[in-house]
């Protein structure tokens, strides 16, 4: 054999053909390929073919440094060997050297301009130096000698692709592909382009093809999983990320982009977790900072998460949204003056910037600065008119600063720029109920509008509901609220609770739509028997939770106040739905069956045509619990001052011009008198009110005002006041049961809608219904009559406590076992198939109103 090689060698020198066959004569004889080379180099040492061929097959092995000696002999033996130049390039661009590469290929091209390869491997160096327009060209003339070289179209694709020329980088692709449908770096390359267009179903068929293949890298997978990201297809896109990162876990991107996945669906401790390890990767990396700063502050961890914010600070102190960060996560934490500092620095960065407007707008909001906080969204409006925050906190300053018509404009103007904005619809109707400007009836219909935008396209998708009709099992009853903390909400629900919780037959669950920790918090978790954080899902999502919970009953404690989840209700996902305490009115949804109430609340036969939802009249509409921090009850102040003063501890949105007028009407009758207003959010408020109490005559000097302060200085300021004036047409709440407390009743007209019935309730409810007035003329007729007897009302002031402790409101246990009696009642009716009516329900069963009953 040695003998017939040499012979051939000698008579071929220099033969591809004639090595390749020599090499397989080898092979035949068990020798590998690249032994085989090995041997019939040595058979021919002075050939440059061979080592040309020996220097090949160690660059098809990964090994460019065994290659580089192989292509420098065949060099040194024939030195116009041009093909021998190029594959010198290639090896020394494997290992990183691309200047020597670049002179490699240079060479090879004056020794033979039409060779493919020498063009093609200039091309790849130019790519490496970003030069992309002359590395389009190098791929060109390469593609030009050498048309069928599928990986050249590919990377001419991927140059395209740098020069943002998407639809030719497409074509590249395919062309590459028609010639080898099994390039995986080509389906990759194409499924790049796609999903940069935005085009993820293609995307993510393309980088399946690359993921079928042997080829295929940990990119690919990547790739994959962005684009079902993008779809919402999270379960794939998970499988697809930690396929990368099981391919490659030193590159950090795929990492990222799981951890945001993790981020969204809510799994923020993996999250967290997974955002450190591609930080170990890439510690500067500051997209992985800030969203792990995202991921702390919405697990709670707010001063781990200012410290990843401070991090970045440090390496971007000049980004805007750094700040802006810095400053959400103090303003969660209550330092709100620190928190002041970091919005203003953003917005001094970045002026343009809509989210450091916004937490500036929402610190100034925090702080009671409304007038600037206003000023704040209204620069958010004009950069982004589309900022649904900005238009909510807009016309929520307004309301607080008492100019309700404002709020209400700006509430019907901004849902002309996007209707689906459910929680400013729900706001426009909170400010409604506040307007004498609208009668009963059209505040009626606007709940029904709200529910025939919100609600009626889901009604026809209303689950089927199996839950056990079996009359006297235990129920679940679910309670929905973003108020389980130090709110008003949580004190008159806490007693209920705490009495509910103790009942063999029903099972209490809770969904908080707030993350707060208090004491309140914690007291009403442990009243559960199932807590559940619910703010970051989305409506779906929460009524979907609901119905897998089989809750047989479910409440709502909201109404159209912040932070409802009245779009969870309209999706019906349990079988019986109510809404208590939280907002004084409908909710307009045919989902919700009934609204709890009182006989004096809501006296029957009066309001029932103002409500979707049937009444359920309890002994009392809600229990009050008095503030710890409440000082004893002191003497009326009119004993030692000589005169009456009347007061008003009512927000100022409830304060009106003809509120004014009224009040002004009394204290023009009984020229002696003073006046004290508390709750001013600021003294532009206050001024407001001077000057409407000035054109009604009213002096200056007999008004008296105070702004927002603590429970306990606040409930102290009773002590100055003889007799409280009422807001109409929405009456006190809180503040009444509060004065009454602190011995001070208040003079009330109830209103057309049920918002002027709550200070008649609590007042009928202690026995004080000579407090309640029929009309404007009565309401100046009972206040004189009052401020000419301060005797009485010092009297009085004295057995007050004793009044609400025997009254219905002071009875918890009364109302929560009048509660459970409804639970009962109306869930037999479910369980018969008998639609809702209205009743009132005691400790001792149930009352029927004078109503039809049916069968659904």
């Amino acid at each position: 054999m040695e003998q017939a090689t040499r012979a051939l060698l000698e008579r071929y020198p220099a033969s591809a053909l004639l090595w390749s066959v020599l090499a397989m004569a080898l092979q035949l004889q068990g020798k590998d390929g690249l032994a085989a080379l090995q041997e019939t180099v040595e058979l021919a040492p002075a050939d440059a073919e061979g080592h040309l061929h020996l220097g090949n097959a160690h660059m098809d092995g990964g090994h460019p440094d065994l290659a580089m000696p192989c292509f420098m002999r065949a060099l040194e033996l024939a030195p116009g060997f041009a093909e021998a130049m190029s594959r010198l390039g290639d090896a020394l661009q494997a290992q990183g050297h691309l200047k020597e590469a670049a002179e490699c290929y240079r060479g090879a091209l004056e020794l033979d301009p039409a060779l493919a390869m020498a063009h093609a491997g200039k091309a790849d160096i130019l790519q490496a130096q970003q030069q992309f327009q002359a590395a389009e060209a190098s791929y060109r003339q390469a593609l030009a000698l050498a048309p069928g070289a599928t990986d050249l179209y590919r990377k001419l694709g991927d140059v395209q692709v740098a020069l943002n020329r998407p639809e030719p980088a497409m074509q590249s692709y395919a062309a590459a592909l028609a010639i080898d449908a099994g390039n995986a770096m080509a389906h990759g390359g194409l499924g790049n382009v796609l999903f940069r267009l935005d085009r993820n179903a293609q995307a993510a068929a393309s980088y399946r093809a690359a993921t079928a293949l042997p080829a295929a890298i940990a990119a690919h997978y990547h790739g994959l999983g962005r684009s079902l990201h993008a779809l919402g297809e999270t379960a794939e896109a998970e499988i697809a990320y930690r396929q990368a990162i099981a391919l490659d876990a030193t590159v950090a991107a795929p990492m990222l982009h799981y951890a945001d996945l993790l981020r969204e669906t809510r799994r923020q401790e993996s999250a967290i977790a997974i955002y450190q390890a591609a930080l170990l990767l890439e510690p500067h990396n500051i997209d992985a900072l800030n969203n792990l700063g995202m991921a702390l502050q919405d697990n709670g961890q707010l001063e781990q998460a200012l410290a990843t914010f401070r991090q970045v600070a440090l390496l971007t102190p000049d980004n805007p949204i750094t700040h802006s960060n810095i400053a959400a996560t103090l303003n969660a934490m209550g330092q709100r003056e620190a928190a002041l500092q970091s919005c203003r620095r953003a917005v001094k960065l970045g002026p343009k910037s809509t989210a450091a407007h916004v937490n500036l707008g929402t610190c100034l909001m925090e702080m009671g600065r409304l007038s600037e906080a206003v000023s704040s969204f209204e620069t958010v409006v004009k950069l982004d008119p589309l900022q649904r925050r900005a238009h909510v906190n807009i016309s929520a300053a307004l309301a607080r600063l008492g100019r309700v018509e404002q709020a209400i404009a700006h509430a019907r103007q901004a849902l002309k720029i996007n209707p689906d904005w459910d929680e400013l619809h729900s706001n426009l109707l909170f400010y409604l109920t506040h307007s004498p400007d609208i009668d009963a009836a059209a505040l009626f219909a606007e709940h029904l509008r709200y529910a025939e935008h919100f609600e009626a396209p889901l009604r026809a998708s209303w689950p089927l509901h199996t839950n056990t009709r079996e009359p006297e099992r235990r129920l679940r009853i679910g309670f929905v609220s973003a108020d389980l903390y130090n709110h008003a909400v949580a004190h008159f629900i806490t007693p209920i609770l705490e009495h509910l919780a103790l009942s063999p037959r029903l099972e209490i669950v809770i969904y908080a739509n707030s993350f707060h920790i208090d004491p309140i918090s914690r007291h009403l978790h442990g009243l559960a028997g199932i807590w559940r954080q619910v703010e970051k899902l989305t409506h779906a999502e929460l009524a979907q939770l609901i119905t897998s919970d089989a809750i047989d009953i479910l409440i709502d404690l909201s109404g159209h106040t912040g932070f409802n989840r009245l779009p969870t209700f309209a999706r019906k996902p349990a079988p019986l739905q109510l809404t208590w305490i939280g907002y004084p009115g409908t909710t307009g949804l045919q989902a919700m069956d009934y609204f709890l109430t009182d006989r004096y609340y809501s006296p029957p036969g009066v309001l029932d045509d103002q409500f979707t939802e049937k009444l359920i009249r309890l002994p009392a509409c809600a229990p009050f619990l008095p503030s710890p921090a409440a000082p004893e009850i002191s003497a009326a102040p009119s004993i030692s001052n000589g005169h009456i003063t009347f007061g008003s501890f009512n927000r100022a949105s409830k304060l009106s011009r003809e509120v004014i007028a009224r009040w002004s009407a009394l204290l023009r009758a009984a020229p002696e008198t003073k006046m004290l207003l508390a709750a001013m959010p600021n003294k532009q408020a206050s001024d407001r009110l001077r000057s409407w109490f000035a054109r009604e005559g009213i002096a200056a000097d007999r008004l008296t005002f105070h702004g927002y302060t603590s429970i306990d200085e606040y409930l102290a300021l009773h002590s100055q006041v003889d007799l409280c004036l009422d807001t109409y047409p929405y009456t006190s709440g809180t503040t009444g049961f509060h004065a009454l407390w602190m011995g001070v009743p208040t003079l009330t007209m109830p209103g057309p809608t049920l918002p002027g019935f709550v200070s008649a309730a609590i007042l009928s409810h202690a026995g004080l219904a000579d407090f309640i007035a029929d009309g404007e003329q009565d309401f100046l007729a009972k206040g004189l009559a009052h401020a000419s007897d301060p005797g009485r009302l010092a009297s009085m002031r004295l057995e007050m406590r004793e009044r609400m402790n025997l009254a219905a409101s002071g009875q918890p246990a009364e109302i929560a076992v009048g509660l459970e009696v409804a639970l009962r009642h109306i869930w037999q009716r479910w369980c018969a198939g008998a639609i809702p009516v209205s009743f009132e329900a005691r400790s001792n069963g149930i009352v029927a109103q004078p109503q039809e009953e049916g069968l659904s």
